[in-house]
């Protein structure tokens, strides 16, 4: 078969717009020797052919044999649920009483502990701004290399 009739009608298989019967011609063409330029189609087709030929084989599900996993994982899932509610609520059962929750009854140890507390506080946040100079010096250099100045 001419080379240029092969040529068209790859283009229009690759455009989807061939028939049956012109696949079929493809696939009787690329069986053979083709030229250089035309062997990517030879491999493709020879492709599509070893994959026609390899169908799956359907298997019918079977009657008699059913699987339990789906089963076991509901029993699974229901067991985690039910230990996890009866875990939790047998820790939450354990109320707190007024007496544990350290509450300060005198006003002036209650100010003298928040004073105390600011405090420590004020100093972790004064550690972490002290840190800033570097970043502040960091910006005029690269200011100075930008030239923002």
């Amino acid at each position: 078969m001419e080379s240029g009739k092969i040529e068209k009608l790859i283009e229009k298989y690759e455009e989807g717009q061939t028939s049956l019967a012109e696949e079929n011609i493809l696939r009787e063409y690329f069986k053979n020797e083709v030229p250089a330029h035309l062997s990517p189609y030879k491999l493709m087709f020879a492709f599509a052919e070893k994959q026609r030929e390899n169908k799956m084989e359907e298997k019918a599900p079977q009657v008699g044999q059913k699987s339990y996993r789906f089963t076991w994982a509901s029993v699974a899932a229901v067991l985690i649920i039910a230990l996890g509610v009866f875990f939790f609520f047998q820790n939450s059962s354990s109320s707190l009483n007024q007496n544990d929750l350290g509450t300060i009854t005198d006003e002036e140890l209650a100010l003298q502990k928040t004073k105390e507390t600011l405090q420590m506080v004020s100093q972790i946040m004064n550690e972490g701004s002290a840190d800033l100079v570097y970043l502040k010096e960091f910006n005029k250099t690269t200011n100075k290399i930008i030239k923002i100045d």
